[in-house]
């Protein structure tokens, strides 16, 4: 067996180990082959490999999409005593899937962010999550679904930004009644979701945040139109300054992070960028150059004094916009230039259309990063390879490498002269 593989081979009584260093993409594709080699081996003489034996990483568990416990709560069933576990992956991971990022712990560190910058917002978020998969597993949504957090990120959006919005657009604070409403627009996302995912599926594009939108502006709508809110209170006259204050400017790139969920915290805007980084640096990286594009951009729509700049009110359309371009194209140089110009866009699409929500008092929310987004999505894949379009989501860093694979296997055939290890087939990740 060990004249069969390249890599170093440990026997130890009936256990076997495969290792070999990983500096380059060939490195990849010979453990990959011996790995097959190792498998035809155990075909030919009828001895089974013991594949329960093979452990992951504690890194498994915890970064990325966290491969292990996905897997591992996959084998269990929703009727199972696991399946509270599997509701609280659910509620984690759609709170991360906000910003892409399709990992509990990254969730868990977001909401902790919630509920230390505002409570209202956290408890949303938790309580319209729940609705949501309670009711995607009515309308018999697929459990991969479920279990990823699509059918109740929008949900988890409805919950914290519909709770924190409200008392200022209303002037008026939050009752049981308004919580009803809340939840019903909570159910209604997990419908417009499913629809929109049926309609822009055929055209593989995502309907990012759109059923939040669709079911937070009617719900707002309606509640007016029964009669909730109040007038706002007269405006005092405040000095301010109008000469620009970069050091509020830089503060203002910091706090899109957290008013993706509408907090406006630092410290949540921190854990926001900390449990992003765990799943994903590429993301996060690319997902603050959009805020911070946004933000400055802010400057360019927008007069004196600033206020909404430095808020972070002007970045988190950005923060989202490049983010998506980040996500579901793999990050290459030209995408993420793409990414930044769709940030730039969708923060000019705020200035626009902030006037038209105005006319309704209403914020315009995350329309135009859904607009932006859709756009600049269906333009890079009508632009570039088909290839770049990921086809397999995971997270950034895996979908950067596996394009680079399939282009390096594309272009390998057209050498005159191929030698032994370009005859190595691409490994599987």
């Amino acid at each position: 067996m060990t004249e069969e593989v390249d890599s170093e081979v440990s026997l130890v009584a009936d256990d076997v180990k495969l290792m070999r260093r990983i500096q380059t993409e060939k490195d990849q594709a010979v453990l990959q082959r011996d790995l097959d080699r190792l498998q035809d081996w155990s075909s030919n003489w009828l001895l089974e490999f013991n594949h329960t034996k093979c452990k992951p990483g504690i890194l498994a568990w915890l970064v990325w999409d966290a491969p292990a416990a996905r897997d591992a709560l996959a084998k269990c069933r929703w009727k199972s005593p696991a399946a509270l576990l599997k509701v609280v992956d659910s509620v984690l991971r759609g709170i991360a899937q906000v910003a892409f990022g399709n990992n509990p712990l990254t969730g868990l560190i977001i909401l902790v962010g919630l509920f230390v910058g505002n409570v209202s917002s956290g408890l949303g978020a938790v309580v319209c999550s729940l609705t949501a998969i309670f009711v995607a597993k009515i309308l018999n949504w697929s459990d991969e679904m479920v279990a990823a957090g699509h059918s109740n990120f929008n949900a988890v959006l409805v919950g914290s930004v519909g709770t924190a919005v409200f008392p200022l657009v209303f002037h008026t604070p939050l009752t049981p009644a308004i919580w009803g409403y809340i939840i019903v627009a909570a159910v209604f996302s997990v419908c417009v979701m499913g629809a929109l995912a049926k309609i822009l599926g055929g055209h593989n594009i995502p309907a990012f945040t759109l059923p939040f939108n669709i079911a937070i502006s009617t719900t707002f709508m309606c509640i007016r139109a029964a009669g909730y809110g109040e007038e706002p209170p007269a405006s005092a006259n405040i000095t301010t300054t109008t000469s620009l204050q970069w050091d509020q400017v830089f503060m203002g790139t910091l706090l899109s992070g957290g008013h993706v969920w509408a907090v406006e915290d630092v410290a949540c805007s921190c854990l926001v960028y900390l449990g992003l980084f765990i799943y994903s640096p590429i993301l996060t990286l690319v997902s603050y150059m959009g805020a911070t594009l946004g933000t400055l951009t802010g400057l360019l729509v927008s007069s004196a004094p600033y206020t909404l700049v430095y808020h972070g009110i002007w970045g988190y359309n950005g923060f989202l916009s490049a983010g998506s371009i980040a996500f579901f194209m793999a990050p290459t140089p030209r995408v993420i230039l793409v990414a930044a110009i769709n940030a730039v866009f969708a923060t000019f699409l705020q200035s626009a259309l902030g006037p038209v929500y105005a006319a309704n008092k209403l914020p315009v929310f995350t329309f135009p990063f859904c607009l932006a987004a859709v756009l600049f999505l269906a333009t890079a894949m009508a632009t570039g390879p088909s290839s770049l379009r990921v086809s397999s989501l995971s997270f950034p860093e895996l979908h950067l490498v596996e394009y680079n694979q399939l282009k390096n296997s594309q272009i390998a055939p057209t050498k005159e002269k191929p030698d032994e290890e370009d005859g190595i087939t691409q490994p599987m990740v």
